[in-house]
């Protein structure tokens, strides 16, 4: 587990100069888990549909 790069390992985000909320990256705990560290979500293969293939679009009628 390592500090959390997002917060700085405090498990808060200052939000403006008066507002704070939970760090969203470590859920508030301060470190990330090595099964976060190994699957970041950023750096996922995004999928591409064809819009002719999605079921809920309307058919164009022509």
């Amino acid at each position: 587990m390592t500090i959390c790069t997002v917060c700085g390992g405090s498990g808060i985000q200052r939000v403006s100069s008066q507002r704070f909320r939970t760090c969203l990256a470590c859920l508030g705990t301060g470190v990330i888990s090595a099964a976060v560290q190994s699957a970041p979500l950023n750096q996922l293969a995004t999928a591409t549909v064809a819009a002719n293939r999605v079921g809920c679009l309307p058919h164009s009628r022509g």
